[in-house]
């Protein structure tokens, strides 16, 4: 054991003048590289390169020694000390400033001038050391939750009716009072780093006791969000549903809960609409690891997307929660983001195909997961689906992904499970919302282009390629479009009309498919499924030339057309058909076509015979197939 004694003002004027040394010897050491013709090593990692790093490593020995010495000396008189048992190592003296720091939050007195300027160190010492990878759990572990909002509901105080309010006794009271929101201010920014930096030490506990006082855990996480950082995901999972079980789906409780105006303000923010959930859900798309914990957790996902009374349109926020947790992270690199993506995509079409129904601000994301597992969509719309939630790995297991795509194709690894009567409901759920057809629509032509391409390449190998191709095209197609028309509809007039509004949902840059090589099919889905999101579909990115190029009540059925004659004509199979060219003699992708020349190939398809015939018809009877017949009343 020994006595560590610290003259603050020498220590303070030492870390200067290192600052100061170190900047001077860098700034004269890049000077004369930049003007020595040679390259010289000692003056990159050489000898002087190497004393300036270990001057700049030494800065935190001196500045943690420096703010405990600040801390401990409560007399103002510039002299601290300490113990140390190890030889005044680094670790030893974090320790020391942490214990420190913790007391003095203990015992800050919110009615004294003096803590108001002790705080102010405090404040900045939690700000400086928020991302320190020991002091943020020291501090927190010592406070304990309990101690966390206690600190939180000291600081309102100091401006509330429930202090003393000596500020307005001062000499200068709004100058305090100025100090005394700027306090708050600093001191939310460095407890909400603190606590997002220490939770990944804590348990769910932790997370359930800051959230028993909404208060405290709303202004917390207002600074975690705009700072742009998280909450580890057991802590944030425990957090979401003791909110979600105090909140009892009436989303008017806080509200009733925080109408005294003192709960309204805190540093800069303004709370006068305070909302638990809605700074719950703001921080939950940070990081995908937050959102999935969020939608991860089935209770908290069936309650953000279906079951919550959306009195304050927080739907549209979960909605983006959602969009993090799934649609983002289904192209992910880190397989357990992918393969978890999977998994809630899948929990969720089962839960909102069943009895639920999903809110209108989850609608569109709804879509969005639909497009991004067009794969699966396909494999199962027929009828061949799975019996319950999971997920699988596509290129595994006996699971190729099919039409020529591998694994360099882009789609996501992992599949999900979903079943023919899920997917229907779910569909005619989110009819009614532009993006969520968008999305759908595209992904099912940008898919059906690539099967018909893989035909028409082995039609010479297999001379029912083709035909089997068209059917399925066909058949998918007339699924989805039926899908997302209402269902309500009982009248085959209104339906026709209907479908062929959904129609212009499926309009894709086709152009950009190769077929020289494998195409990286996943990019273009994922792209366009999420413009639809993130713009909410404004209006279609192509010409939307096959829905206003003819008045044919099947638009979809005469899209599947266009693409397979297009996949003929690019793979120099004779379709009986002229197709126009550009100007750089290339051909026409069906998105860039005319009216006219739209008209043109299926008036004269219609007439041609053989593998275009046989095309022609089985796109038709497909489609017929799995159109539902309406009465026309």
């Amino acid at each position: 054991m020994a006595d560590i004694k610290i003259d603050i003002n020498k220590l303070d004027s030492a870390l200067k003048k290192l600052d100061t040394l170190v900047s001077t010897v860098d700034g004269q050491r890049n000077s004369a590289k930049s003007n020595t013709p040679i390259a010289l090593p000692s003056l990159d990692d050489g000898t002087l390169g190497k004393t300036t790093k270990w001057l700049t490593e030494q800065k935190p020995e001196l500045q943690t020694r420096l703010d405990l010495a600040r801390l401990l000396d409560v007399d103002g008189d510039g002299q601290a000390s300490y113990k140390v048992e190890y030889g005044d190592q680094l670790w030893e003296v974090k320790r020391g400033l942490s214990d420190e720091m913790t007391k003095q939050l203990k015992d800050l007195d919110v009615n004294s001038v003096d803590d108001r300027k002790r705080a102010a160190l405090l404040a900045s010492l939690l700000n400086r050391y928020q991302n320190d990878p020991d002091i943020p759990w020291q501090v927190m572990n010592g406070l304990g939750p309990e101690g966390v909002t206690e600190v939180m509901n000291k600081l309102r105080n100091m401006t509330g009716q429930y202090g003393s309010q000596y500020w307005q006794n001062s000499d200068n009271p709004g100058d305090e009072h100025t100090a005394l929101i700027d306090l708050q201010e600093q001191m939310g920014k460095g407890l909400a780093g603190m606590f997002s930096s220490a939770s990944v030490y804590m348990d769910g506990e932790w997370g359930k006791k800051i959230a028993e006082d909404p208060w405290s855990a709303s202004v917390l996480m207002r600074y975690v969000d705009k700072a742009h950082k998280d909450i580890d995901p057991m802590v944030f999972e425990a957090m979401g549903t003791e909110l979600k079980d105090r909140e009892h789906n009436d989303p008017m409780i806080w509200s009733q809960i925080f109408n005294d105006p003192d709960y309204w303000n805190f540093g800069n923010e303004h709370f006068s609409n305070l909302n638990p959930m809605r700074e719950y859900l703001n921080v939950a798309d940070n990081s995908t690891r937050d959102a999935q914990a969020v939608m991860g957790n089935k209770d908290l996902m069936h309650y953000f997307t279906s079951e919550r009374q959306d009195y304050d349109d927080l739907s549209d926020q979960a909605g983006k929660v959602l969009k993090v947790a799934t649609v983002d992270a289904a192209y992910s690199d880190n397989y357990q983001y992918s393969m978890k993506a999977a998994e809630i995509s899948s929990n969720l079409l089962y839960d909102l195909g069943g009895d639920s129904k999903p809110l209108d601000g989850v609608k569109e994301e709804v879509g969005g997961i639909i497009g991004t597992y067009i794969m699966d969509a396909d494999r199962v719309f027929d009828g061949h689906g799975d019996s319950g939630p999971g997920y699988h790995l596509w290129g595994k297991d006996g699971s190729p992904y099919g039409y020529g795509l591998g694994d360099e194709s882009g789609m996501p690894r992992y599949g999900i499970n979903m079943d023919a009567s899920h997917l229907r409901n779910l569909l005619e759920d989110v009819g009614d919302n532009d993006a969520a057809k968008s999305a759908v629509g595209k992904a099912t032509t940008l898919l059906n282009q690539i099967r018909l391409d893989d035909a028409a390449g082995h039609q010479g190998q297999d001379s029912g390629a083709l035909h089997k191709a068209s059917h399925e095209a066909s058949s998918l197609t007339g699924f989805m479009t039926d899908a997302l028309v209402n269902g309500n509809i009982d009248n085959e007039r209104e339906a026709a009309e209907e479908r062929k509004k959904v129609a212009e949902f499926f309009t894709a840059p086709i152009d950009l498919i190769p077929t020289d090589k494998v195409p990286v099919l996943g990019d273009l889905i994922k792209g366009e499924v999420t413009d639809a999101l993130v713009e909410g579909y404004t209006a279609d990115k192509t010409d939307d030339a096959i829905s206003s190029g003819n008045n044919d009540q099947q638009t979809s059925t005469n899209q599947v057309k266009l693409q397979a004659l297009y996949s003929m004509e690019k793979h120099d199979l004779d379709n009986g058909v002229d197709w126009p060219k550009d100007d750089y003699g290339h051909y026409k992708a069906p998105d860039k076509l005319s009216g006219d020349e739209i008209r043109s190939i299926l008036e004269k398809s219609d007439t041609v015979t053989g593998t275009t015939g046989d095309v022609v018809d089985t796109i038709d009877g497909a489609w017929t197939e799995n159109i539902k017949q309406y009465g026309d009343n």
